[in-house]
């Protein structure tokens, strides 16, 4: 076998490794992508459900009511707001500390998620159902800000 004969063997050689192993990384990548999605679709169960044993604080942010004691008038209290827990208190503490409105690939990217479509999507669709507790508002331009009864100015609720 001539030398030209070797190295056009060791290169199909090399080829075909090659090959397999992007066929190998594909199929670990596809599984990454399926357990990113079931980590979002079970933060968002535990957010719906959270558990009795939750704590109070999330990287330092509390987010709490008031003994009964703190309010003046019950029939001036605004309706109370969905508990928050894990990745929604994450979220509602980090767009009370932004100076504008941000769009769900921005917050997405603020709080450490990576910058894909279904990160963007499930941000999305989270900050929504936010938005329909309470805690958000959305602009019609598709930014998502803090809503204006929390932060402090509701005398029910209060950022510390």
């Amino acid at each position: 076998m001539s030398l030209l004969e070797r190295v056009t063997q060791a290169e199909a050689t090399a080829r075909q490794q090659a090959d397999e192993l992007r066929a190998q990384l594909a199929a670990v990548e596809e599984q990454l992508r399926r357990l990113a999605i079931t980590r979002e679709t079970l933060t968002e169960f535990a957010d719906d459900y959270p558990s009795e044993t939750d704590t109070a604080a999330d990287d330092g942010v509390v987010i709490e009511e008031p003994s009964g004691s703190a309010r003046s008038d019950l029939a001036d209290e605004p309706p109370r707001l969905p508990p928050l827990r894990g990745f929604r208190r994450q979220v509602v503490a980090f767009l009370a500390t932004a100076e504008e409105p941000m769009r769900a690939r921005e917050i997405a990217q603020a709080i450490g998620k990576p910058d894909t479509r279904s990160q963007v999507e499930g941000m999305r669709s989270r900050l929504q159902r936010l938005v329909s507790d309470g805690w958000l508002r959305r602009e019609a331009d598709g930014l998502y800000a803090i809503a204006s009864n929390i932060n402090g100015h509701a005398p029910s609720w209060e950022a510390v």
